[in-house]
């Protein structure tokens, strides 16, 4: 017996043997799915567990529709086994290449209320959709699923509640400055974030979105009452000096490496790369083409050496966009 006999048999004991004396956790069988993928979709809660203890990664995909161990746990409707891999680092968003479904579409499809409603409560987007331009709610409606519409419309009615619950956010995002030191004094929390709901301000913190937006009035009173720098924002992960750099604020980018916060408040990571395209803020001024922003941060000390994913330095990034002024102020900065 091999293992995937012996995970499409539910012999644990065998699977368990099978390990120990070697057996590839990782082999992919003649139907192109792991070992991971086959018990997942068998709904084995256990057999999941001993994989992945085993090492079994849940980012592989199948390779004729993409799917991945997520998409078959659902399928499976064994909210166990879904739970597992989320734990485990499943994106739980993820869409099949082929038909763009997410994981949520495929529990609505297959009409497991438990597996949505649990795929909902660990945060699963309800706005996205699939290559047939339906989301997850579109489906239960055509299939007349009632109660796990209502399920969908709950978290919908919920995420816009939260959002605009989300009063310092609201306050930043205006520019009012006076209704921003209002609500710090009445102790709202400085580091709050916006939930993920598929909007453009998904995952920001009110530092990050007065970066954004250029707001370095804003930017000075959240570092004063404690705002952390350091913490990543939006969808892309980078950080506020990412974002200040990307849309050309220097007076922004100024205040945030000035850093007149609270004695022991960290200093902004001004090299970090961005873990999408390597990029660090430095980049993004270039590939933006923000010549004051670019200078804001060599004269902050940011690295010229730093390559993206694609290997390109600042340089050598202003050199392919023929951004010959910038790339002549990186190459000066650099023989200094």
């Amino acid at each position: 017996m091999n293992l995937e006999a012996s995970i499409r048999a539910a012999d644990l004991p065998a699977a368990i043997d099978l390990l120990r004396a070697g057996a590839d956790v990782n082999r992919i069988g003649p139907g192109g799915l792991s070992p991971l993928m086959i018990a997942s979709g068998l709904g084995q809660p256990q057999m999941v567990e001993l994989l992945l203890t085993a090492g079994a990664p849940v980012h592989a995909i199948e390779p004729r529709m993409g799917s991945t161990a997520l998409h078959k746990a659902v399928q499976s409707g064994n909210s166990d086994v879904v739970g597992l891999l989320l734990d485990h680092g499943s994106f739980i968003d993820q869409q099949s290449p082929v038909l763009g479904n997410t994981p949520l579409m495929d529990a609505v499809l297959n009409k497991h209320e438990d597996v949505v409603r649990l795929l909902l409560e660990r945060g699963a987007r309800t706005t996205i959709t699939n290559h047939w331009r339906q989301t997850a709610l579109s489906l239960a409606h055509d299939d007349r699923l009632d109660t796990i519409a209502r399920l969908i419309k709950a978290r919908n009615e919920a995420d816009a509640e939260q959002i605009r619950a989300l009063a310092l956010i609201t306050a930043v995002k205006a520019g009012d400055i006076s209704e921003v030191e209002r609500l710090i004094a009445a102790g709202t929390p400085v580091n709050e974030r916006t939930p993920i709901t598929g909007d453009f301000d998904d995952d920001y913190t009110p530092l990050g979105l007065a970066s954004r937006e250029g707001h370095a009035d804003i930017v000075r009173v959240l570092l004063d009452a404690g705002a952390d720098p350091q913490r990543v924002v939006g969808l892309m992960r980078g950080t506020p000096v990412h974002e200040a750099s990307y849309f050309g604020h220097a007076d922004v980018i100024r205040a945030l490496m000035a850093n007149p916060g609270r004695a022991g408040a960290p200093a902004p990571e001004i090299d970090a790369q961005g873990p999408y395209n390597g990029l660090t803020a430095l980049h993004d001024a270039v590939w933006r083409g923000h010549i004051d922003a670019a200078r804001a941060l060599i004269d902050a000390g940011a690295r010229l050496d730093l390559r993206t994913h694609a290997g390109r330095t600042p340089g050598e990034l202003a050199l392919a966009y023929g951004y010959d002024g910038l790339a002549k102020i990186l190459d000066e900065a650099e023989r200094e």
